[in-house]
C-alpha cells in the first residue's frame, strides 16, 4: 500500500505538467461612475482575458452600454456594486457610453477599454 502512494506522488508532477495552460487569469476591476467621469478612464484588456467589471455609481443610477465587448450594464442608485463579465473577442478601442437616471450625463462617453490582441 505504500508503495502506491510513493508512486502516486512520483507522478504528480507530470500530470500537473500535462494539464492544459490557463493563458489569462481572472481579474476583476472596480468601476466608478458619476454624471461626469469614469474611475479609472481607461481600462487596458487582452483579447479572450475574462474579467469581472464591479460597477458603482457615486450620484444615482446608470445605464451603461459598450457595442464592442456585449456590455449592457444597469448600475444601481443606492450605490451598491453592479457586477458584469466581459471577454473581449477582437482587439480595438471601445467607447463606453452611458445615461443617468435623469437622462444623458453631462458627457455620454466617460472612458474606454482598450484591447490588445492576445501574446
Amino acid at each position: 500500500m505504500r508503495n502506491r502512494y510513493s508512486l502516486l506522488l512520483l507522478a504528480l508532477p507530470f500530470v500537473v505538467a500535462m494539464g492544459p495552460a490557463v493563458a489569462h487569469s481572472d481579474r476583476a476591476i472596480g468601476v466608478t461612475l458619476s454624471r461626469s467621469a469614469m474611475v479609472p478612464d481607461r481600462i487596458a484588456l487582452q483579447v479572450g482575458e475574462r474579467v469581472r467589471l464591479r460597477m458603482t455609481s457615486t450620484d444615482g443610477g446608470h445605464t451603461c452600454r459598450v457595442d464592442g465587448l456585449r456590455l449592457d450594464a444597469r448600475i444601481p442608485a443606492d450605490g451598491a456594486a453592479g457586477t458584469f463579465d466581459i471577454t473581449p473577442a477582437q482587439a480595438g478601442i471601445f467607447q463606453i457610453e452611458c445615461t443617468d437616471d435623469r437622462g444623458p450625463a453631462r458627457s455620454s462617453v466617460r472612458g474606454r477599454f482598450v484591447v490588445s490582441a492576445e501574446r
